[in-house]
């Protein structure tokens, strides 16, 4: 009779905690070369999308990511970037480019990292470039309105900073 006082509370109590997780994606942007670069020299912008889910997948067409940058100063190529495996390039103009997580499945505890390349184009700075995560409905090519459940949106917004010189 005792053990069970104890016993039952603490399977119900697990049982909770296991399916009471919220599933979070974040975003964390870092320009590289301490964030200086020269006219017409490339560098690139580094861009980490993290699943701190412990136990939920991140499915396919489900992520987007926008980094915008001031076009009087840098250019996103339109080339050059190094995408992992399945992400693709939604758009590329004007100073903002979008990426689709595409056909890859991000696993729970785990990150990508983009790196997208920018070139200097006019000497300033420094200036604020950023980055911000969307969510699609998982359906190709990934360009449609969508959410993940019980997303935190505090860490969906992440800046850097780029200085160009000559």
């Amino acid at each position: 009779m005792i053990a069970s006082r104890f016993i039952i509370p603490l399977f119900s109590g697990i049982l909770f905690c296991t399916t009471a997780v919220s599933q979070n994606a974040s975003i964390n942007v870092l320009t590289q070369h301490s964030g200086i670069v020269q006219v017409g020299k490339t560098v690139f912008f580094e861009v980490t999308i993290n699943n701190t889910d412990p136990s939920s997948n991140i499915g396919v067409y489900k992520l987007k990511a926008q980094i915008t940058v001031p076009d009087s100063i840098l250019t996103i190529q339109t080339t050059g970037h190094n995408l992992p495996t399945g992400w693709e390039i939604i758009s590329n103009s004007n100073g903002v480019i979008s990426l689709s997580n595409g056909k890859d499945i991000i696993a729970s505890n785990d990150a990508r990292t983009l790196l997208i390349a920018l070139q200097g184009k006019n000497t300033g700075g420094p200036v604020t470039i950023s980055g911000q995560l969307f969510f699609s409905n998982g359906i190709s090519p990934g360009t449609d309105p969508g959410s993940l459940k019980d997303d935190k949106p505090a860490d969906n917004y992440s800046t850097s900073s780029c200085k160009v010189i000559n």
